[in-house]
């Protein structure tokens, strides 16, 4: 399976994380795009030059490429040293992308999807800044993950902590956590929050959560 990279931020990362999916790079003018990662990736200056064609690109910062879906390693649903995030069944994409974003920052060890959501979707994509190269993501059902499984939730603990191993089982912004993983909840833990404010957007709680955890 092919996805588009749309941008230089979302080809930058496919290409520091999994240089090998990448393909068919377009730039639209090779000294500017030389110029914008001189200044914000270094690292990868000479790997995209080396590999980009001039071309036509839509996206305002003019570069663009393919990318190639990787098989995902699905031992983080079993084994880990670092939370793996489960979004259960996610409505929202862009949303989701800026949790992959988040966990890619924060150091998770993967970001799993139940429900409907494609994880590769465009806008999922889009929102991850290519960051679903830098991590596995992929679709699982609910009975497919193991060990300690922590939902947040504001009817939480706030004074609960995250193990290490955990499971971090987040819901969507509308409807909470399904009742067959809050169910199955060894902890259910909450952010804490300032009198009058009951809701976080998705991706800043699962932040709050990973960095209180780190």
């Amino acid at each position: 399976m092919k996805v588009a990279l749309e941008g230089f931020h979302c080809v930058k990362h496919a290409l520091r994380f999994a240089p090998e999916c990448v393909s068919d790079v377009v730039v639209r003018d090779p000294a500017a795009v030389r110029a914008l990662a001189e200044r914000l990736a270094p690292d990868v200056v000479d790997l995209l030059l080396s590999r980009a064609v001039v071309g036509e690109v839509a996206h305002h910062t003019g570069v663009s490429a393919v990318g190639a879906v990787p098989s995902p390693d699905r031992s983080v649903l079993s084994a880990r040293t670092s939370p793996l995030v489960l979004l259960d069944a996610p409505r929202s994409p862009g949303n989701a992308g800026a949790v992959i974003r988040v966990a890619a920052a924060a150091g998770a060890c993967g970001v799993a999807f139940t429900g409907t959501l494609d994880p590769w979707h465009p806008t999922v994509l889009r929102g991850s800044a290519g960051l679903h190269y830098a991590l596995p993501v992929l679709r699982v059902g609910p009975s497919d993950v193991t060990g300690p499984l922590v939902v947040l939730d504001a009817d939480g603990d706030p004074s609960a902590s995250l193990p290490g191993d955990a499971v971090l089982v987040v819901g969507s912004e509308r409807s909470g956590v399904g009742a067959s993983l809050r169910e199955r909840a060894d902890l259910v833990m909450a952010l804490p929050m300032r009198d009058g404010v009951s809701s976080l957007n998705l991706a800043t709680a699962v932040a709050a959560a990973l960095y209180r955890a780190r």
